[in-house]
């Protein structure tokens, strides 16, 4: 008994220790830091779209640049004549230089303005021969489809040996037919291996000028129209030996009809 009762006050003393004991302190509320400010973005410089290239405007700007170059040119060699050249446009323009290789006995030709059909109509070419012996360097124009044996007109430089001179000339079935002009000599023809001689062709229905770098030779006829309009080509022939005609500045105006 006395034990239980000395095991009980223990008891007590202890619960009595506990409950006097200082209470524990309470955990402080942690203070909320300072909002952190939101950074503002860096402005970045918008870049100023670059216009979109308008081809179509491009492109009729360098014909009409060109056409203008053209008219130009018309102007020095047919202003003091009564040709009609300034009501007509512009049809075809050369961009690369055209080489006729040949060795003789040998003749090729090289289409060109393969869109158009010429009827009336100014063409211009620089023509450089280069050859060791008889070369023939032309043109060929209102032509069948078939420059073979196609009925076609032929504006020749024919380089003989010590006599320039040139020719319109009437093909049919691959074969000389005529000539509206026959054989033409004339000192405007540079007849120096590796000259360039210029040819402006004025074809107005059955009428011919005829410029040779820039001297008018004269005006021709073939009333028998026996070709009204048709293809164009390069044409070189050559005897013997290698040779060259070369082209080159070449363009075809179109010229608006009218009577000779």
């Amino acid at each position: 008994m006395k034990r239980s009762l000395f095991i009980l006050c223990l008891v007590l003393m202890f619960i009595n220790a506990a409950c006097s004991s200082p209470a524990a302190e309470p955990t402080p509320t942690p203070t909320p830091a300072p909002p952190t400010s939101t950074p503002i973005p860096s402005a970045t410089s918008t870049p100023v779209p670059t216009a979109t290239p308008n081809l179509a405007a491009t492109a009729e700007f360098r014909a009409t640049q060109s056409a203008g170059d053209v008219l130009l040119e018309l102007e020095d060699i047919l202003g003091e004549s009564e040709l009609p050249y300034k009501d007509g446009s512009l049809l075809w323009q050369q961009k690369e230089r055209q080489d006729i290789q040949l060795r003789g006995p040998d003749s090729r030709y090289q289409p060109f303005a393969e869109d158009i059909n010429g009827k009336n109509f100014i063409l211009k070419s620089d023509v450089t021969w280069n050859a060791t012996g008889i070369l023939i360097c032309g043109i060929i124009f209102r032509s069948e489809p078939n420059f073979e044996e196609g009925k076609q007109y032929n504006f020749l430089f024919l380089r003989f040996s010590g006599a320039p001179a040139w020719a319109i000339e009437f093909h049919e079935f691959g074969r000389f037919k005529n000539s509206p002009t026959r054989v033409q000599y004339s000192s405007a023809v540079d007849l120096s291996n590796g000259a360039t001689n210029q040819v402006l062709l004025v074809v107005n229905e059955e009428q011919f000028n005829v410029y040779i770098n820039g001297v008018h030779q004269g005006r021709y006829f073939d009333y028998s129209k026996q070709s009204t309009e048709g293809g164009f080509a390069f044409v070189g022939l050559q005897d013997s030996g290698e040779g060259s005609c070369k082209y080159e500045n070449s363009w075809v105006w179109e010229l608006k009809p009218s009577n000779p």
